[in-house]
């Protein structure tokens, strides 16, 4: 019996053990298994997010991943509004934060591990206000913010006056700032997933704009008390190797943020491309765009130089992060990664051989770039030539100067710059009709797919004109250019797409009878030069526009400050007007000239037409003009210009004032023989404006970038598509019908001979016409006292020369010559003798320059010579000597000695300037300068 205790226990213990240990597995096990739970923001790309499918994603959700492996510990990601994801650790639904700033609301709160990355916060400006440089300034606007994110403390404490508005999440933020609703609001950097966000935000909000708030190190928090978890995950994130953070963070934001930002491969002697300057620095356009791309993104660049091989070479090896522009195709590859399309470059054929024809059938050596993506096109192009390798431009020209090859294939527009900086320009060929596409990327290492994504969402935000604006500037020859004849469409941004689209159809006002700038067709059609500007905006902005005819100009402005109508081209913009109405940029120049009988003396400044009769169409903003600076002027107003032009043919009017190009087409046709026409000096630099209803004034700026996509190339081809100087007349096909008439009726003799007599003196009359066409021509061309071409023909012969010395890569001097004491001459002796002395110095200018050249008088005391075809700056230094060598001598006129000298200025195309106006400007500069220092002597660069 003793025993049965015993008994007793044993059989109770061997029952108990097991009970013990299966509610210890029920306890203990899942423990064990139970994952880590980390709450996280849900839309704070590309920091911590969730993706497409739902799955958490961003830089801190990858290094928390980092530390799950390290540590053996499984996690478990929830995702939350921001102040949601507070709320779940604070009430104990979650075990971590993934990470947050510090402050002292959170530090009641939570307890944080150390912090394991950090971010740069930044208030955004609108470009609207983008003057503002410092917080305080910021006072009168409401500061967008996300409920809940350490911003507002931050800037409380920055600015105590500052106000919020505060959003449930960043999408909502950012949506409202590009629905306009914000001017301010605070955000993180990087950029958005979302590429049409991102680009509504960049085109309102410019990084180069941003102020910074601060740095914020993120840290990991986990509710009050739990130590041991703080440190697990401090020693889990410190076994984290640098290099895997640093490989995490160029994933996610493209670079790097702890070194100075993205490091740029370049190739040296690629001009106008790429190239290092004089002093030591990157240019070119390719360094242009990336430099737009920096400022787009707010990501600082450097760039590292090296030659086409050597800087393939540096990306590869991690000296650099991208390359600035390679040439690849499907045949040729790096083995890098094609970032980014960023320009396509076309290659010519050159040749210093001028008698080489059919090039195409000859077996021949050419020449070309063992990189070039071409070859195997070459080798199509010409099936029987021979292709030899060169590593430099400078050793395939020289071997076509030496005959080795025939002729050689590369860039256009660098083989240009090339020939003519080392004045090889003349001895070589370029055939345009071989011509060769090479497609250019920036490149990246494969395994860079975050720098290629935040490239292409760089690049994204460049806009059409910007990309033209810079292809301009390094590209002088249009037909090598690549972005001007791409670009279909301007990028749009959302908002600007919806505003469009509110818009519905608006109405283009246009005069029936203005041509060549607007004039109705046979069919009822809107024609003329102002018409392929409503096209443009048509194609560009995709705008729905419905053109209305109009007789009268006064009436259509009228109808355009009622809203009847919403646009009108070809307005001048007044102080008076932009008071009712808005305007774009000016699109087209408007020179005005009056029309006179061929009997009144030449016309060149408005003080000529004091006390005359001066004809004008009612409604032009030259009528106020012109009654408020020359009261002393008799106007007729008149409807439109046939009948002003019928005013001067009736007596009427003595003139009728009118835009150039409008006269010029009016006065073609040969039914007004008896008129000319002569340019007024006062009214030549004025511009044509599109002229909008103001409750479109936002419409503005989208027709300002339309604008600025037209090159000089496109705005000639207007020019010559509408304002044709073809001499055809009504008379002439009257001629041909009556010839025709006149074998018809042969068989009559008696009526035979009178329609002979009427044909003799219709051809009187056709030669009368024939002859007063030409003494127009003349008349408007050339000065009435000098017989030198005038003003006007200088600007047609500046604007030929400027065309043909692009096309042949030539330059040509401009020399601004003003007389010295000429006044003193012409008050002491008389008007008299101040035009022979202008007539003596005329023949003068005119022995000392060639025949291809040319001598103007520009108005009163100065001259203007254009010495073609130079070969250096030695030409025109000659030229300004000798002139002022001859008028040294003095000068007898009607028995009396007179002296004379004169300030020369001179400006060399395409070194000093690049357009003929410009050229003009600067020469006119430089003989200022000339003329300060004393006179009697030339200035030039």
């Amino acid at each position: 019996m003793k025993f049965i205790p015993w008994i007793l226990a044993l059989v109770f213990a061997c029952f108990s053990i097991p009970a013990q240990a299966l509610h210890s597995d029920k306890i203990d096990k899942p423990v064990e298994n139970k994952p880590l739970i980390i709450v996280m923001g849900e839309d704070t790309y590309p920091f911590e997010y969730l993706d497409e499918r739902g799955t958490p994603a961003g830089i801190l959700v990858d290094l928390w991943r980092e530390w799950s492996i390290i540590t053996d510990t499984k996690v478990q990601f929830v995702s939350r509004h921001w102040q949601q994801s507070m709320n779940q650790l604070e009430q104990k639904k979650a075990d971590v934060h993934i990470g947050m700033s510090q402050n002292q609301a959170r530090l009641k709160k939570f307890d944080f591990a150390k912090s394991f990355t950090s971010l740069n916060t930044y208030l955004y400006i609108h470009k609207s206000i983008n003057s503002k440089k410092k917080i305080s300034d910021l006072i009168p606007y409401q500061v967008g913010i996300v409920t809940g994110s350490s911003h507002e403390a931050t800037l409380s404490a920055l600015e105590p006056k500052l106000s919020f508005k505060r959003y449930q999440n960043r999408e909502q933020l950012l949506q409202a700032a590009v629905n306009g609703e914000l001017f301010v609001f605070a955000g993180i950097e990087g950029y958005q997933r979302n590429l049409a966000l991102e680009q509504d935000i960049a085109a309102n909000f410019y990084s180069s704009s941003r102020i910074l708030i601060k740095k914020i190190n993120l840290a990991p928090a986990v509710v009050k008390g739990d130590q041991a978890l703080v440190n697990k995950i401090n020693n889990g994130f410190e076994l984290i190797p640098a290099e895997v953070i640093q490989q995490i963070e160029r994933h996610w934001l493209g670079y790097h943020r702890q070194t100075s930002g993205v490091i740029i491969a370049m190739q040296n002697g690629v001009e106008p491309y790429v190239d290092i300057d004089a002093d030591g620095f990157p240019h070119g356009m390719l360094v242009d765009l990336w430099t737009l791309w920096s400022e787009k993104t707010g990501i600082k660049i450097d760039f590292v130089a090296g030659d086409m091989n050597s800087s393939i070479d540096d990306v590869k090896r991690g000296v650099a992060d991208v390359h600035i522009g390679y040439p690849e195709s499907q045949y040729m590859r790096t083995g890098l990664k094609q970032a980014w399309h960023i320009i396509s470059v076309k290659s010519r054929f050159f040749s210093s051989n001028p008698k080489l024809t059919h090039i195409e059938d000859i077996a021949m050596r050419i020449g070309v770039f063992p990189t070039a993506p071409y070859i195997s096109d070459i080798k199509k192009t010409f099936p029987k030539a021979q292709l030899r390798f060169y590593d430099t431009l400078e050793s395939m020209v020289k071997a076509g100067r030496n005959d080795e090859i025939s002729g050689f294939v590369s860039s256009a527009a660098m083989t240009s710059h090339y020939l003519l900086a080392n004045k090889l320009w003349a001895e070589f060929r370029q055939y345009t009709d071989i011509e060769f596409s090479t497609d250019m990327y920036a490149l990246t290492r494969v395994d860079d797919s975050g720098l290629a994504d935040r490239i292409q969402a760089g690049f994204s935000l460049i806009s059409v004109e910007e990309q033209i604006q810079i292809e301009r500037k390094w590209l002088i020859n249009p037909d090598d250019r690549y972005f001007a004849g791409s670009a279909n469409k301007i990028k749009l941004t959302t908002q600007q797409k919806q505003y469009i689209s509110t818009l519905g159809a608006i109405k283009m006002g246009y005069l029936k009878n203005w041509a060549p700038m607007e004039f109705q067709g046979k069919n009822g059609e809107f024609l003329g030069v102002n018409a392929d500007f409503k096209n443009l905006m048509v194609k560009q902005l995709n705008l729905t526009i419905i053109p209305v005819a109009y007789d009268d100009f006064g009436k259509m402005v009228s109808d355009l400050v009622k809203g009847e109508i919403h646009l009108v081209a070809s307005m001048a913009k007044t102080s008076d007007r932009a008071n009712t109405l808005a305007f774009s940029l000016a699109y087209w120049p408007s020179p005005w000239a009056i029309i006179t009988s061929l009997t009144q003396p030449p016309i060149f400044n408005v003080s000529q037409i004091a006390g005359k009769r001066l004809a004008v169409v009612d409604g032009y903003h030259i009528v106020d003009q012109l009654r408020q600076q020359y009261p002393e002027i008799k106007l007729v107003v008149v409807s439109d210009t046939k009948q002003g032009t019928e005013a001067v043919i009736n007596g009427s009017a003595d003139m009728f004032v009118e835009q150039v190009a409008t006269l010029a087409t009016t006065l073609k046709g040969g039914q007004y023989p008896s008129l000319k026409m002569s340019l007024l000096t006062e009214f030549t630099e004025q511009h044509s404006h599109i002229g909008l209803f103001p409750g479109l004034k936002n419409l503005v700026p989208l027709i300002d970038r339309a604008i600025a996509t037209i090159d000089e190339t496109e705005q000639q081809n207007m020019y010559q598509k509408w304002v044709s100087l073809d001499l055809n007349s009504d008379t002439l096909r009257y001629q041909r019908w009556l010839k025709l008439l006149v074998i018809g009726l042969l068989i009559i003799t008696l009526i035979a001979i009178v329609i002979l007599m009427s044909n003799r003196r219709l051809n009187v009359e056709i030669q009368k016409r024939f002859k007063a066409e030409e003494t127009l021509k003349y008349m408007a061309d050339h000065d009435n006292v000098t017989a030198l071409p005038n003003r006007s023909l200088l600007d047609d012969r500046l604007t030929q020369a400027t065309l043909t010395h692009h096309r042949d890569k030539l330059k040509f001097a401009l020399l601004f010559i003003d007389l010295d004491g000429f006044k003193a001459i012409n008050d002491q002796h008389g008007h008299h003798m101040g035009d022979k002395l202008l007539q003596r110095i005329a023949v003068l200018l005119t022995r000392h320059v060639r025949e291809s050249d040319t001598v103007a008088r520009f108005g009163g005391d100065e001259f203007v010579v254009l010495l073609n075809h130079i070969e250096a700056k030695e030409n025109a230094r000659q030229v300004a000597d000798n002139i002022l060598i001859a008028l040294k001598k003095p000068l007898l006129i009607d028995d009396l000695s007179v002296t004379i000298s004169a300030s020369i200025g001179v400006a060399i195309f395409p070194d000093d300037a690049d357009s003929g106006a410009l050229l003009l400007k600067k020469s006119d500069q430089l003989m200022y300068q000339a003329k300060k220092v004393g006179g009697h002597q030339y200035k030039m660069n």
